[in-house]
């Protein structure tokens, strides 16, 4: 292959490349506390109910809190719902997103991007006292295994902030 040729197929790779439809976003992890409460004392906690605003899905709550729960649990930290140090609350958000790159003049895309925020709650003064939460796209032709890799990726990022190292 004369060199006219390689860099002609590269060139094409470049392009093609540059056309695919994949959208990234950040993967960060924003998270917050109160730095006068010990963490230390929290081994237990439950779920609490969701509120009819949020609207997860429920499948895809399912894996939410399944991941929570292994998450915890590898923290030595169980769930029970008999006077929980700390309680749970899974909230989630859905927007859109619209974004063009290398495409044809005036084409665009527009994807889903969900953000999942967990906040821990004090019952004893129903006051948040750590909240995490981070981000991912949403398609709606993922399959069920990849959504749960995708949600299990999410969680982990988000509880990897907790508990806050100073506590």
């Amino acid at each position: 292959m004369n060199a006219y040729t390689r860099f002609l197929v590269l060139g094409l790779l470049v392009l093609f490349a540059g056309c695919a439809t994949t959208v990234e976003i950040s993967k960060d992890v924003n998270y917050d506390y109160n730095i006068n409460f010990d963490f230390t004392k929290l081994k237990t906690y439950d779920l609490s109910l969701t509120p009819k605003t949020v609207k997860i899905e429920y499948l895809m709550m399912e894996r939410i809190k399944t991941a929570i729960d292994a998450q915890l649990q590898a923290k030595n930290v169980r769930k029970t719902s008999l006077n929980p140090d700390f309680i749970v609350q899974i909230l989630g958000y859905q927007s859109k997103i619209y974004t063009t790159s290398w495409r044809q003049p005036g084409a665009g895309l527009t994807v889903d991007k969900g953000k999942l925020t967990l906040q821990f709650v004090d019952p004893q003064t129903n006051r948040v006292i750590w909240w995490g939460e981070t981000q991912a796209i949403l398609d709606p032709d993922t399959k069920p295994a990849d959504e749960t890799k995708m949600v299990n990726d999410a969680v982990h990022r988000i509880l990897q902030k907790f508990p806050p190292e100073s506590s």
